[in-house]
């Protein structure tokens, strides 16, 4: 729902997607000839249900603000910068993958993960502060041990 108005996915592109730059319109053999079912017939890659949910995927895109040293001939937003995501835009309910199971499965949550897991062990962390100077990423000699 954006403004008020209810807007759906764009199966259009996920359809594109797909068929043009993954999976293609048919299972392949490892050869690369097209699978076939019982009747002979190739075996489609997804279905419509499939394109309807990976369309989902790519809800909330948004438009960058316009810069000011870009002349822009157009009223359709900002092309040049890559596009940022609205989160209220997004669709946040689980889509489906093409084997059953569900877009992301099998990568842990970060509340799955053990406490401070991204710590090195072993490794000293300082606060260089808002600067990135050169002078702050080396210790000075006076705080060497």
């Amino acid at each position: 729902e954006m403004h008020g108005k209810v807007a759906f996915a764009d199966e259009n592109f996920a359809r594109e997607i797909m068929q043009l730059f993954t999976t293609g319109l048919h299972l392949l053999n490892l050869d690369g000839t097209k699978r076939l079912d019982d009747d002979g017939q190739p075996i489609p890659v997804y279905s419509n249900d499939d394109i309807m949910s990976f369309a989902r995927v790519w809800t909330g895109f948004d438009y960058q603000q316009a810069r000011g040293n870009i002349e822009e001939t157009s009223n359709s937003g900002n092309r040049h910068d890559p596009m940022r995501i609205q989160s209220e835009w997004r669709d946040k309910f689980p889509k489906t993958d093409l084997t059953g199971g569900y877009i992301g499965d099998g990568y842990p949550l970060c509340v799955d993960l053990p406490d401070k897991m991204f710590l090195r062990k072993g490794a000293k962390y300082r606060l260089l502060g808002s600067s990135s100077s050169p002078e702050l990423m080396e210790d000075n000699s006076n705080f060497k041990s």
